[in-house]
C-alpha cells in the first residue's frame, strides 16, 4: 500500500467527551465531526479496541480488522528474525477453522453480499476488510471473530499457501518498478528493517515451520493487538452487543515490542544501479528522508510533493513528461518508511541522468525562491480535494482511520494535519525544501534495461 498517506482523512472538527463504562466494555471517547457525525471509541477488558462511525444513509456497513503487526515486527522478533510470515498469514486467514473449514469463509461472505473483501500487509500492520448489507452484520462478526480465535493451522494448508506466496514473489521479481522500489529501501536504510521486503525471500517463505506459525498467530493476533473499525448502518447498542458476544471471551496475550534501530546520519549521496530483463527504458527513483507523520514538519513537505507532481500544471509533469523526457513522473510522501520519493519512468532513448538534472533544477528553485501564490493555492486546493473525496466512501474513511492509528498511534492525527495545512504559507515550503531536500542526504536508484547480449 504505498500511497501518500498524509493526503486523505475525514475533514472534521471534534470534541472529546468524558469516558463512560458498561459491564462489558468501556466507551473511551466520543468525537464530533464537523458535519455532525460522531466517531466513538470503545475498549473491551481484553484490550480489543473498536471505532464506530454510524452512517444510516444506506443499509450497508464496512467492517475492518487492523492488527498491529507487519514485517518490521517479525524481523525484530527474537523467535523469528525473518520476514514474510506476516504476509503469509494474510493468506492463511482465509483458509478456515474447525467450524468453517477451508473455502467456507469466502462462500458464506459471498452469499451474504460481501464486496471489497480483501486483506493487505505492510511494514507496520495487517488489515482485513469487507462491506456488507447491514442486516448481515451478525454473521460477518461471527465469521471474523472465529478466524481470529480459531484458525486451523496444519502443515498441509501452510505448505499450500507457501506455494501461492512464492508465486506472488516471483511475479513481483518480474516487475522492474517493484525491484527499483525494493532497492530504494535497501539504499535509504542501512540499519532499520525497512531494508527487507514485506513479502520476504523465497528461502524465508519456504522455511517457515508450523511451530513458528502457531507462535505468530497466538502472539500477534491477540485482541489487545487488534482494532475493529466499523463505518455504516449500525449503532452502539447493536454493534457492541455483538462485539462483546463474539470477541469478549478472547484472552489477551503478551505482545513483544521492539525499538527500531537508529539510522546513522547520512552525509553523502547514495546510489544504486541495476538492470532488469523486463525493463524497456530507465526507471529513476530518488528518496529524501523526512520526519515522521507525527511531526508538524511533514505537512509542508507533503504540500511540496503535491506541487511537484499532482495535476496537469505540476512542475515534474511540465518539465519531464510534457518535454518528452519521461512517460510518467510522480512524487509522494511515505509515512512508514519516512521519505519523500520522486519516481520517473523515462521515455525510450532518454537516460535517468537526464531526468536527474531536471529534478535538481526544480528542487534548486524550491530552495532559492518562494513559490508563486497561485501555485501554492493550486497545491493546497488539490490536497483539500483529496480530503473531501476521502469522506464520501465508508471503506475509505475506515481505512484512513486505521492507517493513521497504525502509523502514528493516533487515529485522529489526520484532523491535526488539516489544521496545520490551513496555517501554511508559501515560505514554509521553501524552508522545508532547504532543510530536507539536500543532495548529500538523498538516495538515488536507477534500473536500466538489460542488454540483449546479457
Amino acid at each position: 500500500m504505498k500511497s501518500k498517506t498524509i493526503l486523505a482523512i475525514t475533514l472534521a472538527l471534534f470534541v472529546q467527551t468524558a469516558p463512560s463504562f458498561s459491564a462489558d466494555y468501556e466507551k473511551v471517547a466520543e468525537k464530533k465531526l464537523f458535519n455532525g457525525e460522531v466517531l466513538s471509541e470503545y475498549k473491551l477488558p481484553n484490550g480489543l479496541k473498536v471505532l464506530l462511525l454510524p452512517r444510516h444513509d444506506a443499509k450497508v456497513v464496512t467492517f475492518q480488522t487492523w492488527f498491529d503487526i507487519g514485517s518490521l515486527d517479525e524481523k525484530m522478533d527474537t523467535k523469528l528474525k525473518k520476514t514474510g510470515l506476516a504476509h503469509l498469514f494474510e493468506h492463511m486467514m482465509f483458509r478456515g477453522t474447525e467450524k468453517y473449514p477451508d473455502g467456507k469463509f469466502d462462500e458464506i461472505t459471498s452469499r451474504i453480499g460481501s464486496e471489497k473483501q480483501n486483506a493487505t500487509t505492510y511494514f507496520y500492520r495487517t488489515n482485513y476488510f469487507e462491506s456488507i448489507p447491514s442486516n448481515q452484520l451478525k454473521k460477518l462478526i461471527e465469521l471474523e471473530s472465529d478466524r481470529m480465535a480459531n484458525l486451523k493451522l496444519d502443515s498441509d494448508l501452510l505448505e499450500k499457501e507457501k506455494g501461492a506466496v512464492v508465486g506472488e514473489l516471483r511475479r513481483a521479481l518480474d516487475n522492474p518498478g517493484r525491484i527499483a522500489w525494493d532497492e530504494l529501501n535497501r539504499t535509504v536504510f542501512q540499519e532499520a528493517p525497512f531494508r527487507y521486503t514485506v513479502i520476504g525471500t523465497e528461502e524465508e517463505i519456504k522455511g517457515f515451520s508450523i511451530e513458528e506459525a502457531k507462535y505468530f498467530y497466538k502472539t500477534f493476533y491477540a485482541p489487545n493487538n487488534a482494532t475493529v473499525i466499523v463505518v455504516g448502518d449500525t449503532d452502539e447498542n447493536e454493534l457492541m452487543e455483538l462485539i462483546v458476544k463474539y470477541y469478549g471471551d478472547m484472552k489477551a496475550q503478551e505482545v513483544p515490542r521492539y525499538k527500531m534501530p537508529e539510522e546513522p546520519e547520512q552525509k553523502k549521496e547514495r546510489r544504486a544501479e541495476k538492470t532488469h530483463p523486463q525493463a524497456t527504458s530507465d526507471i529513476l527513483l530518488v528518496g529524501y528522508r523526512v520526519p515522521s507523520v507525527n511531526s508538524a514538519e511533514v505537512v509542508p513537505i507533503s504540500l511540496l510533493s503535491t506541487h511537484l507532481s499532482t495535476g496537469m500544471e505540476s512542475r515534474l509533469r511540465k518539465a519531464l513528461v510534457d518535454k518528452g523526457i519521461a512517460v510518467a513522473a510522480g512524487c509522494s510522501v511515505s509515512n512508514v518508511p519516512d521519505y519523500l520519493e520522486i519516481s520517473v519512468s523515462l521515455a525510450e532513448k532518454h537516460k535517468a541522468e537526464e531526468a536527474l538534472v531536471v529534478i535538481d533544477r526544480e528542487i534548486g528553485m524550491l530552495k532559492s525562491q518562494v513559490i508563486k501564490k497561485e501555485e501554492f493555492e493550486r497545491a493546497l486546493n488539490q490536497e483539500l480535494l483529496s480530503l473531501y473525496n476521502g469522506i464520501e466512501d465508508n471503506s475509505s474513511v475506515a481505512s484512513l482511520l486505521g492507517d493513521y492509528l497504525m502509523v502514528s498511534g493516533n487515529y485522529m492525527r489526520g484532523f491535526e494535519i488539516i489544521d496545520q495545512f490551513k496555517k501554511l504559507k508559501p515560505t514554509d515550503l521553501k524552508t522545508a525544501a532547504q532543510k530536507y531536500l539536500k543532495k548529500e542526504s538523498r538516495s538515488v536508484v536507477i534500473v536500466r534495461p538489460q542488454s540483449k547480449k546479457s
